[in-house]
């Protein structure tokens, strides 16, 4: 995926165009992944409002509508102060679909505040110790009034109580079972920070995002907060299930099905991606890279990368070209022939900076979108660089990618003089580039 600006206005049919893209090229990944899905097994799907009704039909279509499960808004920023036309957007969605009858879940609590409780648990656990724990006062008469065994007097009182006589005065010497005044009915003490906290339901409001001082932040533009990945991760597996991750970009459901010793698969089409994942395999969660380690159960492996350039050179056109735009982030165009000079779109799609008082959400691919042009070439020279130039100015792009083995010097030449000339921007990327993991700074 890819981040960039925004446009202000847009077309209905542009922005129809670009959702039927992105649905288009999610659709048949999510076919596989609700194949391989096991009865236990859960599906999570993140996006925010610009696609989020396209994918939820998709998503029933190919799981079914009884396997969903809940819709969970993330509420990720506050609203800023900013002269909008409409309400500002300030959260994701998360679909949550399940496998099949035998879901695993595990349902999530959040552990109470004693300082910032809700008006329901602060009527009930309305008593502090001096030391400062909250509790409330619990019944200890027993339901049951024939039961013999558990019939006797406790601090002057005679009831049928839960607990045995022993258990009874052990907790009362532990200062658990209290006497509010003399002749009155014993208590126990539940103390709020031994209960399991406040079920989680689909609104989650206690998980920030990424901010520019988060000690997690990589600077990877979709990067999402671990703490959002590991309630997931724990709701919906258990230890040595198996969590795989098809769209992993950094990595960090890997990092948290690591921590919660679950087994782990992460998939990404972008080379740079792949070694960010690995280079956090090693330094975070401590793994060594290999098969050796990967085999004795203390390591990884990356498979998949990039071939050589002879290997590239000796590719198909189109397969060549669908290599490219994909290891770029982009949609490749399905057109063999009469594709205007575009061989893949990139949709900016992760969260972009403000402009111009807007903000924008991090799949903003209905936006914007940047040509990518592929050539299978020793050497691309000035007539391809002016064909692609012709097509952007006709399209009215600001930005476009073009991919060659090397550039003649007449064609980085003219690229310098298109932008003096139009403020359109070609970013010129060789084979050995890409395979080298030296783009990153050039698809800011």
């Amino acid at each position: 995926m890819f981040w960039g600006g925004t446009k202000e206005k847009r077309s209905f049919a542009d922005r129809h165009e670009s959702s039927k893209a992105y649905i288009e090229f999610m659709r048949p990944r999510c076919a596989e992944l609700a194949r391989v899905l096991k009865p236990t097994g859960s599906f999570y799907y993140h996006c925010d409002w610009h696609a989020s009704h396209y994918v939820r039909v998709m998503l029933d279509q190919i799981f079914g509508e009884g396997n969903f499960q809940s819709e969970i808004i993330w509420h990720r920023t506050l609203a800023k102060g900013l002269a909008l036309a409409g309400f500002p957007s300030n959260h994701d969605t998360i679909f949550y679909y399940g496998g099949g009858k035998k879901l695993t879940f595990n349902r999530p609590y959040i552990a109470y505040d004693p300082d910032n409780l809700d008006e329901k648990t602060s009527s009930k656990y309305s008593h502090r110790d001096p030391d400062g724990r909250v509790y409330r006062l619990d019944n200890l008469i027993n339901p049951s009034q024939d039961r013999p065994n558990l019939t006797y007097e406790s601090l002057g009182v005679k009831r049928v109580w839960r607990w045995t006589k022993q258990r009874m005065q052990e907790a009362y010497e532990n200062g658990l079972v209290v006497q509010t005044r003399p002749g009155t009915v014993p208590q126990f003490k539940r103390y709020l920070d031994e209960q399991e906290g406040r079920p989680i339901d689909t609104v989650w409001t206690d998980i920030p995002p990424i901010n520019s001082q988060a000690q997690e932040r990589l600077g990877y533009p979709t990067q999402k907060p671990l703490a959002l990945l590991d309630r997931i991760v724990r709701a919906s597996s258990n230890e040595h299930d198996v969590v795989l991750d098809a769209f992993c970009g950094c990595g960090t459901a890997l990092v948290a099905a690591e921590n919660l010793k679950r087994q782990w698969i992460g998939i990404d089409i972008s080379p740079t991606a792949c070694r960010v994942i690995a280079k956090r395999r090693r330094d975070v969660c401590g793994l060594k890279e290999g098969q050796e380690a990967w085999l004795a159960g203390r390591g990884f492996m990356v498979e998949g990368l990039p071939m050589s350039e002879g290997q590239l050179r000796k590719l198909p056109l189109f397969e060549f070209e669908n290599w490219a735009v994909i290891v770029l982030g982009g949609i490749p165009n399905k057109t063999q022939v009469g594709d205007m000079g575009i061989d893949g779109r990139i949709y900016p799609v992760s969260a972009a900076p403000e402009r111009k008082g807007k903000a924008t959400g991090h799949l903003d691919f209905m936006d914007d979108w940047y040509p990518v042009q592929v050539k299978q070439k020793d050497k691309a020279g000035r007539p391809d660089i002016d064909s692609f130039e012709a097509m952007m100015t006709r399209n009215d792009r600001k930005k476009g990618f073009f991919v060659s083995f090397d550039y003649s010097s007449d064609a980085l030449t003219e690229i310098g003089a298109f932008f003096r000339k139009s403020g359109r921007v070609i970013i010129p990327l060789t084979v050995r580039e890409i395979l080298d993991e030296q783009i990153a700074h050039k698809l800011a």
